[in-house]
């Protein structure tokens, strides 16, 4: 499709929803919604118990800055290497405290690391690890940067960002803070691990959010109340892309990689081909202005695309107050698509992919629960729970505003977070209260990660809640019997020889006796977040499967899976 065609068809949707005209799509919106199945996966609260005692700090004493909101996110991955999955929460601090604050025995928030040790105990490793930053924390990404076998950490803060190097020993080295990555002393918020020219080394790219310093904060009054200013209260911030030199070393890139446009307050981050031509593309999340898509020209130099791809803004031409972004193939067409987070008053938004590189607003035809438009949601999975080979949607919601309730009575501070169940065809319906007691809990949830924690073949979920204890959800099936505990399943852990040693922007299709799907291996992604490297598919009832890979390098392999239910890693063949 030509760009002429594309801004003729995006001028006449944009035209049509602004008399309010919905355009038939597909037939689907004459469908009525219905289950394909019943919903038999339970999420049942792990923390009591666990070793977990991290509560999280995000700095409110009534003064209402504008940073409090935004923390915090969390990452998942294997520090170790034992196959056992563990857990960093990233942790905010008091901000700009008086001195009537300040208690000098009083032990400072600081972020916390916990080693999975199996069975659903986790060990408090902060401190040996060397981990426990006291900074404003807002996000997080592990990435093995210099491909020597063991995955690196980089925070995001509130102030300078910190990079802590993995020795390989269970502890990690902090990089100096005036080192470049850090990122001087800004506002950033998602980052995430991307090789842009494919060189087999991790590039890094900061999001950063405003320039906002203390003597700068002011408070909003609506009526008689005070509010927090909000994403266009203050000038946006430049983002950076930093280039790996394969030395040890990074070099800011921002300029020449194309990147550095008019600046948006940027939230959450992922990256990966995007448009099918095998080059890593960067898509940012930004709070009240449109969204980027940098598309990769395939040697590191990017070009702005989000409004020639329909990515930008949503399909009523507004901005919206995005928050987390996640990507998958919802509807099973082997083309992913975006799910977006948003502010209250805005419906999270599933850009589809129609053709290579052009999206639509596919929100209201997939059926996204109508129920969510009051609430702010955050952070995002689209992970199939159920095994059933589609992909369902986690989402974490939460207000900020402490006043709220007098300008707005249908949402709240606190309230459920949402899982919705794809019933095949990338429809949803909401099955939040079929999912277990432990998904009935109302809190203000920020970031949310998921991944196996226990090596069962079911995708658990761990979500950092403001100001507050995080959730532990472990997901069981209710009986040997039920469709859950019946459904295959397949784990696939790349390992890159020519390609970085993640393999992060790898292509995986799993073909099966019962169809194809598809998934890329991220580093970082969802609300300031990371999980998920290592790449789950559900199998519903298949009794095959064959692996077809699309290395980072350039390279394509091909495997039989051989016995299903199993965690299988497969290293780049030379």
């Amino acid at each position: 499709m030509s760009i002429y065609l594309l801004l003729v068809y995006f001028a006449f949707i944009a035209l049509m929803n602004s008399f309010g005209i919905c355009l038939p799509q597909d037939d689907v919106q004459s469908v009525p919604l219905s289950p394909n199945k019943n919903w038999d996966a339970q999420f049942v609260e792990m923390l009591a118990g666990s070793g977990i005692d991290f509560v999280h700090e995000n700095g409110a004493r009534g003064e209402r800055y504008v940073v409090e909101p935004m923390s915090s996110g969390i990452a998942l991955f294997d520090f170790d290497g034992d196959g056992l999955i563990d857990i960093y929460f990233v942790n905010g601090s008091i901000l700009n405290p008086s001195p009537n604050q300040i208690d000098a025995s009083e032990v400072k928030p600081k972020n916390r690391l916990y080693r999975n040790q199996g069975n659903w105990r986790f060990a408090d490793v902060t401190d040996s690890a060397g981990v426990g930053d006291v900074s404003y924390g807002l996000g997080a990404v592990a990435g093995d940067y210099d491909n020597d076998g063991d995955m690196d950490l980089y925070v995001s803060n509130f102030g300078p960002n910190v990079f802590y190097e993995n020795n390989g020993d269970g502890s990690f080295s902090a990089w100096p803070s005036n080192s470049l990555i850090s990122n001087g002393s800004k506002f950033s918020a998602g980052v995430c691990f991307v090789d842009i020219d494919r060189d087999g080394n991790l590039d890094l790219y900061v999001a950063n959010y405003q320039k906002f310093t203390f003597d700068k904060h002011f408070q909003q009054r609506i009526g008689d109340y005070l509010f927090h200013p909000g994403p266009k209260d203050f000038p946006a911030e430049d983002h950076f892309l930093y280039r790996n030199l394969g030395d040890g070393s990074f070099d800011d890139i921002s300029n020449d990689a194309g990147i550095r446009v008019s600046p948006n307050p940027g939230m959450g981050v992922i990256a990966g081909d995007f448009n099918g031509d095998d080059a890593p593309d960067i898509f940012v999340a930004n709070d009240s202005f449109s969204n980027f898509l940098f598309i990769n020209d395939g040697t590191g130099k990017f070009t702005e695309d989000a409004a020639i791809s329909g990515v930008a803004i949503d399909r009523a031409g507004r901005a919206n107050g995005n928050m987390g972004v996640e990507v998958a193939d919802l509807n099973g067409d082997l083309l992913v698509d975006f799910f977006t987070t948003t502010y209250q008053d805005e419906m999270p938004v599933l850009y589809r992919q129609i053709v290579d590189g052009v999206f639509e607003d596919a929100t209201h035809i997939s059926k996204i629960e109508p129920t969510l438009y009051p609430h702010v949601s955050w952070g995002v999975g689209l992970e199939d729970f159920d095994n059933d080979a589609d992909k369902d949607v986690y989402i974490a919601c939460g207000h900020f505003l402490d006043n709220i309730r007098f300008i707005d009575d249908r949402t709240k501070v606190k309230v459920k977070n949402y899982l919705l169940q794809n019933d095949g065809s990338g429809r949803f319906f909401d099955v939040t209260n079929l999912g277990g007691d432990a998904l009935q809990l109302e809190e203000s949830s920020r970031g949310a990660g998921f991944d196996d924690l226990d090596n069962d073949g079911r995708i658990d979920i761990v979500v950092l809640n403001s100001g507050a204890k995080p959730q532990l959800l472990r997901n069981q099936a209710t009986s040997k019997y039920s469709s859950v505990a019946q459904n295959k399943w397949l784990q696939i852990q790349l390992i890159g020889s020519q390609s970085n040693r993640d393999a992060a922007g790898a292509k995986v299709m799993v073909q099966t006796d019962r169809g194809k799907q598809i998934a890329m291996v991220h580093l970082g992604r969802g609300y300031q977040s990371h999980y998920g490297t290592r790449l789950h598919f559900g199998l519903g009832e298949a009794n095959t499967a064959t692996i077809h890979i699309t290395w980072p390098s350039g390279k394509s392999s091909t495997h039989s899976a051989g016995s299903l239910n199993s965690i299988q890693q497969i290293v780049e063949p030379k």
